[in-house]
């Protein structure tokens, strides 16, 4: 639940491609949430230590530039949004080889269905996340 005082969610979108930054930015904002970017793991843990109150969602890569990955990142949104996934992107998505209670794992290069899960996590009562398809072998 958000304060009154802040009528959007926001989310820290820690992202080192500058196209899949761009993509994932315009998708949140077009939704209505505020969105604070990080091309790296540092500067995002820098944003976190500071306004970790104030950042609703985290979305982030796992393999960052840098000595700060993804998880080190969800360690920390943890202590500010304990009741809170986040949602982390792998280098690849096996679905059946990845689980954690306290993490989401979004497809790479699937920024709509980074959208969607934001929203079933935001509105859990109203919302509807699609399941996802698996690929057929070529």
């Amino acid at each position: 639940m958000l304060p009154a005082s802040r009528s959007k969610a926001t989310v820290l979108v820690v992202e080192d491609d500058v196209i899949t930054h761009e993509l994932l930015t315009q998708l949140l904002l077009t939704d209505g949430f505020d969105v604070v970017a990080a091309p790296t793991g540092e500067r995002a843990l820098l944003a976190l230590c500071q306004h970790g109150n104030e950042i609703d969602w985290l979305v982030s890569k796992v393999s960052l530039p840098g000595l700060v990955c993804g998880w080190i990142l969800v360690d920390e949104y943890r202590r500010h949004h304990p009741d809170r996934p986040a949602l982390l992107i792998p280098r690849i998505f096996e679905p059946v080889k990845i689980t954690s209670e306290h993490v989401v794992f979004v497809p790479p290069e699937a920024p709509m269905r980074t959208l969607e899960l934001l929203q079933a996590l935001r509105n859990p009562e109203s919302a509807y996340v699609l399941p996802l398809r698996k690929a057929k072998a070529a």
